[in-house]
């Protein structure tokens, strides 16, 4: 029997997944997209929660585009390229009563996190209770097509390694555990509502966030403790998406391996043509970690990996969408996007990833 890590092992099942696609030429292309998570895919629901100045609706977020939209970058995020790539229009905030929503919805807000109650925001529960709720607005056919793309957890873990400076390894697994728990449930309960295509951004090395840097005082190092958290939650969040394409029905799923996207391009910005990625482009302190505002933004955006000191450039987001939908399994597994979309639901969903432990690996933080 071929080793699963194997080379010949991979062509195996590239190979019986082309024959299998082969025999379905009538295989559908997904016209709807559904987004849960933070800020990173925050297409503006933030400001329907919140009871102040949201800074993302004005400048200088939006500066590259001539607009603030409620987007926390200089411009597009992650999401909108996506859309743009399947060829439909990018996709509404859910608190948007008034928007078209024929291709999708985001449930994703800033501040969100997996566990808790913070305020002005929605976990994702409530995310995808949200979207239960408003199921009836798709038909169940573009319910089963729809990607279902989900990021979220870098504020769990950023607030449980700022109360918590110094955990124990079974400390920092049982939070973990937490997390990963609270995420199944939220995937199992969108799979009963007909989902089958998901695909995953896991988290990056969050101890390299100019924020957290700046925090810190780790003006050159990346700060271990939540960059480690990170991976465990990445390497945990690849076990639980495994086992569910084994339990679920037509579940279907990519990987994408952000984590490795942003620590290459914070230690070797240039190689991504950027650069820096050690500092944001907007903001106040040595690494402009804080504070994003009019007076204190960069001429070219386009130079940074960070718009602020949380939060990705246009640049840097488009990279990224553009690796989650081309990109080979180096990258993101088993299938990338422009794969997932056209994969036949009624065939098995062949996938082979590669070891748990080289998904999210916090390797050197150091820069």
């Amino acid at each position: 029997m071929a080793d699963p890590n194997s080379g010949l092992f991979s062509l195996s099942c590239l190979l019986v997944t082309t024959l299998a696609l082969l025999q379905y030429p009538t295989s559908s292309v997904a016209q709807t997209l559904f987004v849960f998570g933070d800020g990173y895919y925050d297409a503006g629901n933030k400001q329907f929660l919140s009871g102040n100045r949201v800074d993302a609706n004005s400048p200088p977020y939006g500066i590259s585009i001539g607009e603030a939209t409620g987007r926390w970058s200089d411009g597009r995020i992650v999401p909108d390229y996506l859309a743009g790539f399947m060829g439909i229009p990018r996709i509404p905030p859910i608190l948007r009563s008034s928007a078209d929503f024929t291709h999708g919805a985001s449930f994703a807000i800033a501040g969100a996190t997996v566990l808790g109650s913070p305020l002005e925001t929605m976990t994702l529960s409530q995310q995808v209770e949200k979207f239960s709720q408003n199921k009836n607005k798709w038909t169940d056919k573009a319910l089963s097509e729809a990607i279902y793309l989900t990021y979220i957890g870098s504020d769990d873990y950023l607030n449980y390694a700022k109360n918590n400076p110094n955990p124990s390894h079974d400390q920092k697994q049982a939070f973990v555990d937490q997390v990963i728990t609270s995420i199944e449930a939220a995937i199992k309960a969108v799979h009963e509502a007909g989902g089958r295509k998901f695909a995953f951004q896991n988290l990056p090395p969050l101890g390299c966030l100019p924020m957290v840097k700046q925090e810190t005082g780790n003006y050159k190092d990346c700060v271990k403790l939540p960059s480690e958290m990170a991976a465990m939650h990445n390497k945990n969040l690849l076990k639980l998406i495994e086992k569910l394409a084994q339990d679920l029905e037509s579940f279907q799923f990519s990987f994408y391996d952000f984590f490795s996207s942003i620590q290459n391009r914070v230690l070797e910005p240039h190689t991504y043509i950027f650069g820096t990625g050690t500092a944001a482009c907007c903001g106040t302190g040595p690494l402009k970690g804080t504070g994003c505002a009019d007076n204190n933004v960069c001429v070219n955006p386009n130079g940074y990996v960070f718009f602020d000191g949380k939060y990705l450039t246009q640049k840097a987001n488009f990279q990224v969408a553009d690796l989650m939908w081309n990109a080979n399994p180096q990258v993101i597994e088993p299938n990338n996007l422009r794969e997932l979309l056209v994969f036949p639901l009624d065939i098995p969903f062949i996938y082979n990833v590669k070891s748990l432990d080289q998904v999210g690996k916090a390797g050197s933080f150091v820069i």
